[in-house]
């Protein structure tokens, strides 16, 4: 993308902050028309799915949905560059030493397991790659502006720091290799650190890098105000970013007293990164400009105003390399009416989001310690033949794994390797005598939520 065309879509980004609903709402409905024409023209997958939808229909809820698993089975036919195919991809996601590169020099590519538990791959075009960098600045960049935050930012440098799991082609691990190896500016001011690593060695870690923004998977970011309070931590950010996970309000409040500077939770997906993000009243605003969010039952119905959803169906306004139209994200939202006293008039959102337990464990030398969840997981999903996994705490000392491999993969292989990895992972936090047992049943939704829960506990709290 040239330089012109990134800066004019820069400027749309920011005027849009001041927009009316309805100049929201007008800019929403002429991108949906150009996607959807677009589709239909470019990608096969959609023009045979909307084969028997006249051409002059742009009434979402005409359009039928799309799930992970559907578009995954239909890569090569859903993408809009006959280059890239689905055999190719998965050769480029194999490879670690392409993490932080582009697939044919031109597209950013990540993966995701997500809350549906199915594996997924999106393919990034530039014009996604500009959202994804300049939206959540127009919410966030005008309160770093003060002379106070200016000032600590200068005195940290200007460093961030990411807390996601690394080695695979994650958004945020890959999106920081990408930014590292693009930018020069960021080449030496962001650094990924691992949640997968003990706790101790996190901290230590933070304390000699010192960040002036922080973000990070919200559980993570809840112990390190813990470790603040404490005294074992010692950062002095201007910044924090939760995301990847539920955070409350309460949460969101310890991070502020515990690191005295401002807080704002993302909401957003390998899918979408910046789906939404907290203004200053506390309160997520969905960023309808470039993305369609439409609350749904289990039957694909709309809900009310108010009413959480079953899940979300997302349509991605910027991204026409593998584009998503009505596509099942498998969140459940609540979407409101109601102006926020901000005077933003992007509509207001509050999330259930992703479903993970914080486990603790007591180490070898009588501390106890958490494991995060999305750490935790990563360690299963990561095997090669997993298709899914989830892992229960049953007893104090016993995690139950349910896994599905893959077709190509023997069940005995890959849980050999599955129960060695957890073994290595808990070793490594100093953690042993922990049992590690095959589940009977596969992975499966919460009977009640429907949601794909990817570690939980069932012990009495």
């Amino acid at each position: 993308m040239n330089p012109i065309t990134k800066g004019k879509i820069t400027f749309k980004i920011w005027r849009a902050r001041r927009a009316t609903r309805s100049q929201i709402d007008i800019q929403q409905q002429r991108r949906l028309e150009n996607i959807l024409s677009f589709v239909r023209r470019q990608s096969r997958f959609y023009k045979q799915h909307y084969a028997d939808i006249p051409d002059e229909v742009t009434n979402l809820e005409a359009f039928p949905p799309v799930t992970k698993s559907v578009l995954m089975e239909n890569f090569d036919d859903v993408v809009t560059d006959t280059a890239v195919t689905k055999a190719e991809i998965d050769e480029f996601v194999a490879d670690e030493a392409t993490i932080g590169t582009r697939f044919l020099d031109r597209y950013p590519v990540w993966v995701t397991s997500g809350t549906t538990g199915e594996p997924g791959i999106f393919v990034q075009d530039e014009t996604a790659l500009t959202i994804l960098n300049v939206v959540p600045d127009r919410w966030t960049l005008p309160v770093l502006l003060g002379v106070e935050q200016f000032s600590r930012i200068v005195k940290n440098g200007a460093r961030g720091a990411e807390i996601a799991v690394t080695g695979g082609h994650f958004a945020g691990a890959s999106g920081v290799a990408l930014m590292r190896r693009e930018s020069t500016f960021y080449r030496n001011r962001i650094e990924m650190f691992s949640p997968m690593q003990p706790m101790s060695d996190l901290i230590d870690k933070l304390n000699r890098y010192q960040p002036a923004f922080l973000v990070g998977y919200s559980t993570v970011l809840v112990e390190l105000a813990q470790a603040q309070r404490d005294g074992r931590l010692d950062l002095d950010p201007v910044f924090i970013a939760p995301t990847a996970e539920p955070i409350s309000g309460p949460e969101k409040q310890e991070l502020v007293r515990a690191f005295d500077c401002v807080v704002r939770e993302i909401y957003g997906a390998t899918e979408f990164f910046p789906i939404a993000v907290e203004c200053e009243h506390g309160n997520l605003h969905a960023n309808t400009d470039w993305v369609v969010l439409e609350p749904v039952d289990e039957e694909y119905q709309p809900v009310e105003f108010g009413e959480p959803s079953d899940t979300v169906l997302i349509t991605n306004l910027a991204n026409r390399i593998q584009p998503l139209v009505r596509y099942d994200l498998g969140d459940s939202i609540t979407m409101y009416e109601e102006r926020c006293p901000c005077g933003s008039a992007f509509p207001i959102i509050e999330v259930e989001g992703r479903q993970g337990d914080v486990l603790r464990f007591e180490t070898n030398d009588g501390e106890e310690i958490p494991i995060f969840p999305l750490a935790l997981s990563s360690v299963v999903e990561e095997v090669s033949g997993v298709h899914r996994a989830q892992i229960v705490r049953t007893a104090p000392a016993t995690l139950q794994v349910r896994v599905e491999g893959t077709s190509d993969t023997t069940e005995r292989d890959v849980w050999a390797q599955v129960e060695q990895n957890l073994h290595s992972f808990l070793r490594n936090q100093g953690i042993s005598g922990v049992a590690i047992k095959a589940a009977s049943k596969a992975p499966q939704r919460d009977t009640r939520s429907g949601k794909f829960r990817h570690v939980w506990s069932e012990l009495e709290r």
